[in-house]
């Protein structure tokens, strides 16, 4: 045998017999790469895999391939020319293909708004939402960003502080994070909603999670919404940002923001400063409707990396919102100021048992002025004097939390615990002007020569939890996720007057609760073709009372449309909602589609029931309400799909319905948005000329019905039906400017979002603007 057979012998051997032994020790890491808003695949993108120092490029269907990879966890990169890079973390199993599709944004993304996405039960992105994902952030308050998305809206007390409502759900019921920090409003009546906090221009995404699936996010999450800014993760460069100006008709709202971030050595940093303001506002038939605003903003970031695996970053930012009208409430506010800051420890690692680590301790206090100035009540009524009103409040949030991510086998779990501690004040002084110009507190505002000034007692709620996820690829299909939750919540409240107690029915020592609330949920994942994804979940999860609902002395309720004053109970038990959910997610290389239906109990719901307690102020209505526990129903459906057409164009559409019963008061629950649908079309183009490098025109018409099933008992009344039309057009010039323009309400209608607080002294809900053209002018640096 010469030496070339031998060579040969030894080459047949090594690829026939090393590679099948090989191959069950390693993996393979197969995908596909799309471009985010058309959904076309995309050639020649670069994938690595850097601490493999691996990498390939994609083929003509956007399609790559890794073979042999050792088993672990890995970050793969993604990077195309005029694309924004994106990360993804990969889990290699020995004999397994790890299945990925990674979608990229053209570069321009960060000057075009704010990426709005619904979660599915296992928390990842759904593909649906895809076309609509980037959208120009023409808003005053962030909360009107959640419209857009099918079984989300948010109600509307007045200019700004539109507060979330998530299938049904509302104010403690969804949890809101900024920066992983839960938030909380300061107004006892929630003119200031959790998200009202944070500028608009400040914000990167907002991720919503439509049921008990966000349990390690922090306690009581009925559904949660997390707010991500911008700034989080600069690029090593030391200054880049971006300036912008903006001006809306019929609002007269203007806005001018500055932003900054960059890298020197270890150190990265990141500044935002912003003002907006805004005026009355005409609704399609016509109305003026009080909407004057101002609202001014700071915020800052700083952190060094400790290593090439850990970092320390310190972030605050302070608020001043003034002088702004609440057409939806029986005050205005005089003004919110609000300081938030954070300090966080991340440490990530792609080997070991320990992959990654998370401490944070964050605080947040607002202080919050209301007046009756601008409202009937501040001039003389019929047999009455000129009153003087007003609600002083604060809020004091120090929260707490880490949390461990682990690689156990084949298990990937997250073990950690959080604690939320809240103190809540709120004082309402109430004076008679006198005709000699003197001021004295009426006798109906006392009882026993004792003041009735106290919206409820100091109110302290403390929140400890500890949570457990656990989940792993079963198969090469199946994807399980289970997560336990337990959660202690004390409540108590100093200084009560002796009339809150007698209305209560209590002593001072009942005051004081604690409540063990455990919570869970389990999703799983199934692909039951390479296009089509099937999830289901599950599960379980209780909040607390609000310090509304359990000490608030003859106050008006937020979750109601009727100026009634309502009495709290201390001793209500936390309601607890259980849900279940089916998402069927499906895309090829021009189209997707998500259809999704869920349905919910909540028992101990915390409804109403009327009382014969005697209202404090004579013009309230003669009826007032005590909190109770019941119970409800409710359950949806919600639609999304994307189309690429000829050429430039992608249709959308999306639709969602919702029912909600509220068994205890024996009619519809409070707050269910009525079904709607939206169709749009956008068109962009991208020419090869170095002057403009992108332009778009998107339009859009939505259909909501009218809602007729409303919860009389709080005051709810019904609404029509309605279409609006909108426009968008906008141009990116050098690469570095951006322009856009939008026409609202194209055609001037008039109508009321069902959601909509009502004037307390007309009984009219408010109505939304009519045709508001907005034009916005954005310079990167």
């Amino acid at each position: 045998m010469d030496r070339y057979t031998v060579s040969t012998l030894v080459a047949l051997f090594v690829l026939f017999i090393i590679p099948p032994a090989a191959a069950q020790s390693t993996g393979t890491v197969e995908g596909r790469v799309f471009e985010r808003q058309t959904d076309t695949s995309l050639p020649g993108v670069n994938i690595v895999v850097p601490d493999l120092d691996r990498g390939a490029v994609t083929d003509g269907e956007g399609r790559f391939v890794l073979r042999g990879v050792p088993p672990g966890t890995y970050q793969l990169q993604a990077r195309f020319v005029g694309y924004a890079p994106t990360t993804r973390t990969v889990q290699v199993r020995a004999g397994r293909t790890a299945q990925l599709r990674i979608r990229l944004s053209r570069s321009s993304v960060e000057m075009r708004g704010i990426q709005v996405t619904a979660l599915s039960p296992d928390r990842d992105p759904t593909g649906s939402l895809d076309a609509e994902q980037i959208r120009t952030a023409e808003v005053a308050d962030p909360g009107a960003l959640l419209r857009d998305l099918p079984g989300i809206s948010s109600v509307r007390r007045g200019p700004v502080g539109l507060d979330p409502n998530v299938r049904g759900l509302s104010e403690t019921e969804v949890g809101v994070y900024i920066g992983g920090m839960r938030t909380f409003p300061a107004g006892p009546a929630r003119m200031d909603s959790p998200m009202s906090h944070i500028d608009p221009s400040t914000i990167k995404s907002i991720d919503v999670v439509k049921g008990p699936y966000a349990l390690t996010w922090g306690p009581g999450n009925m559904s949660a919404v997390q707010v991500t800014q911008r700034g989080e993760d600069p690029p090593r460069t030391p200054l880049t940002g971006a300036v912008r100006a903006g001006y809306d008709t019929n609002r007269d709202a203007r806005e001018a923001t500055v932003f900054g971030m960059g890298r020197q050595g270890d150190w990265f940093y990141s500044v935002n400063g912003a003002w907006r303001g805004g005026s009355d506002f005409d609704a399609g038939d016509g109305q003026s409707i009080p909407a004057d605003y101002e609202s001014a903003e700071g915020r800052a970031r700083v952190g060094v990396e400790l290593s090439d695996r850990s970092t320390l970053s310190l972030s605050g930012s302070y608020q001043d919102q003034e002088d702004i009208d609440y057409p939806g409430r029986l005050l205005n506010a005089d003004v919110f100021e609000t300081g938030m800051g954070q300090l966080t420890y991340e440490f990530a690692q792609d080997e070991n048992t320990l992959r990654g680590l998370t401490v944070r301790a964050s605080a947040q206090q607002t202080l919050h002025g209301m007046t009756n100035r601008g409202k009937p009540t501040f001039e003389a009524g019929a047999n009455r004097p000129p009153l003087r009103i007003g609600v002083d409040s604060e809020i004091q949030n120090v929260s707490g939390r880490v949390a461990a991510d682990l690689a156990l086998g084949a298990w990937d779990l997250t073990v950690g615990g959080d604690v939320v501690h809240t103190f809540r004040d709120a004082t309402r002084p109430l004076e008679a002007v006198m005709p000699d110009g003197s001021r004295v507190v009426p006798g109906f505002y006392k009882r026993g020569g004792e003041i009735l000034d106290r919206a409820w007692p100091g109110v302290t709620i403390t929140q400890e939890g500890a949570f457990v996820e656990a989940s792993r690829a079963l198969g090469d299909r199946w994807t399980l996720t289970g997560t336990t939750r337990l959660d202690l919540a004390q409540s108590d409240a100093n200084d009560p007057t002796s009339s809150f107690l007698e209305t209560a029915g209590i002593s001072e020592s009942g005051l004081d609760r604690s409540d063990v609330m455990p919570s869970g949920a389990v999703t799983a994942s199934v692909a039951l073709t390479e296009r089509w994804t099937l999830s289901l979940g599950g599960g379980t999860v209780a909040r607390p009372p609000s310090a509304l609902e359990r000490y608030a002395d003859r106050f008006p309720a937020s979750k109601s449309q009727t100026s009634a004053e309502f009495q709290g109970v201390p001793s209500l038990d936390p309601e607890r909602s259980t849900q279940g959910d089916l998402w069927l997610e499906g895309g090829g290389q021009a189209w997707s589609l998500s259809v999704n239906a869920f349905a919910r109990r909540v028992d101990d719901y915390i409804t109403l029931a009327p009382t014969d307690i005697e209202p404090i102020l004579p013009l309230s209505p003669e009826t007032v309400f005590r909190y109770v526990n019941g119970a409800a129903t409710f359950y949806g459906t919600e639609v999304d799909a994307t189309l690429s057409l000829a050429g430039p164009l992608t249709a959308r559409a999306s639709g969602s319905y919702l029912w909600g019963e509220d068994e205890t008061a024996d009619e519809p629950a409070f707050g269910v948005s009525p079904a709607s649908a939206a169709v749009g079309l956008r068109w962009t183009h991208r020419p090869t000329t170095p002057v403009v490098a992108e332009v778009f025109v998107d339009g859009g018409v939505e259909l909501v019905a009218e809602q007729d099933r409303v919860a009389t008992t709080r005051g709810e009344t019904g609404t029509d039906g309605f279409t609006t039309v909108d426009l968008r057009a906008g141009a990116t010039l050098l690469e570095r400017v951006r322009l856009d323009v939008s026409v609202e309400n194209l055609f001037d209608a008039a109508y009321v979002n069902h959601l909509n607080a009502k004037n307390p002294f007309s009984g009219d809900s408010l109505p939304e603007p009519g045709r508001v053209v907005s034009t916005t002018l954005r310079v990167q640096f």
